[in-house]
């Protein structure tokens, strides 16, 4: 597909014969024989015809503007190899403006936060190296900067860019095992002179989770528990969701509220009901809600997790 030229001045002959003899009545009112016969019609026809093939022309933009142009948008001088036929100038012609259009259209220079987002999860992903920091997860807080001593206090012209490489095993403690800074030079090439850009990994809260879970009649107590700790790891997982936060884990900065879990525990095939649930933060505290900070994300642990299922034997129960 070729760059679309704009028309300069579509006015035909027709249309332009037809503008010079309404203009007659006012630049000389005298002149009322307006037939084609009349010497001064046929002149006005022959300058119309002049003027549509000029017209023509003004329209049409020669291939030495057209490279001249590329040269502007490529940032370097560029010139159709003479030794091709004009077919095959008009053919590379077009095929270098397709190109020149389509990296024009690639996004390389950094301003918001989507900038950033895109340039680390899609340009940064296809040419890093097998040494190099490997992302699956990008969160940008602008005006942060976490490697301060306040990092949740405003920061003009700060970045702080939250990434969660691939390899999570260390949940806890998840230095940037891999090289980041190539990572950064990557996109302090892109930023703008004034941004200070800082590249971190998450935080992670620990939780802990006490819960009774009263079974429905005929429903084996190992086969619930197990579905219900696959349920909590993939509801707090920080990658993989399953059909949780769109699968895409856990939202960064979200906090944990003890009426989600017993709603997501109380949906475990083979519950009846969530008969006790207790939520504890890091410090051991039982409360209702664990906040966290827009960079932090949820450790779940199932050391950390006691799950008892009950079993109604007539009006007796029986802890499993």
């Amino acid at each position: 597909m070729s760059l679309p030229l704009p028309n300069l001045d579509d006015r035909n002959y027709a249309q332009l014969v037809e503008a010079a003899i309404a203009q007659i009545p006012v630049e000389y009112p005298e002149w009322t024989d307006h037939n084609p016969s009349d010497t001064g019609i046929t002149l006005i026809e022959m300058l119309a015809w002049l003027t549509e093939m000029v017209l023509y022309r003004v329209n049409q933009v020669p291939d030495q503007n057209i490279t001249s142009f590329l040269s502007l948008l490529k940032g370097e001088p560029y010139k159709l190899p003479i030794n091709l036929t004009p077919d095959q100038q008009q053919e590379q012609l077009q095929a270098e403006i397709r190109q020149t259009l389509s990296q024009l259209r690639q996004r390389y220079r950094a301003v918001t936060t989507p900038d950033f987002r895109h340039l680390i999860l899609h340009e940064w992903t296809h040419q890093a190296n097998a040494t190099d920091l490997k992302v699956i997860r990008v969160k940008c807080l602008p005006q942060r900067n976490l490697t301060s001593a306040t990092p949740y206090e405003t920061a003009k012209s700060h970045l702080s860019i939250v990434v969660l490489p691939q390899q999570t095993e260390a949940l806890t403690a998840n230095p940037l095992s891999q090289n980041p800074r190539k990572l950064f030079e990557f996109l302090d090439a892109r930023r703008l002179l004034t941004t200070q850009l800082h590249i971190v990994t998450p935080t992670y809260v620990a939780i802990a989770l006490k819960t009774k879970l009263i079974l429905n009649d005929g429903s084996q107590p190992e086969t619930v528990k197990k579905l219900a700790e696959q349920e909590l790891s993939f509801f707090f997982h920080p990658t993989n969701s399953g059909n949780y936060w769109q699968g895409k884990g856990w939202q960064f900065g979200r906090s944990v509220y003890i009426s989600e879990l017993y709603s997501l525990l109380d949906k475990v095939e083979g519950v009846d009901y969530v008969s006790e649930l207790v939520l504890k933060n890091v410090a051991g505290e039982t409360v209702e809600e664990v906040a966290l900070m827009p960079d932090q994300l949820v450790e779940f642990n199932l050391t950390n997790t006691d799950i008892t299922t009950i079993v109604q034997v007539g009006n007796e129960t029986r802890e499993i």
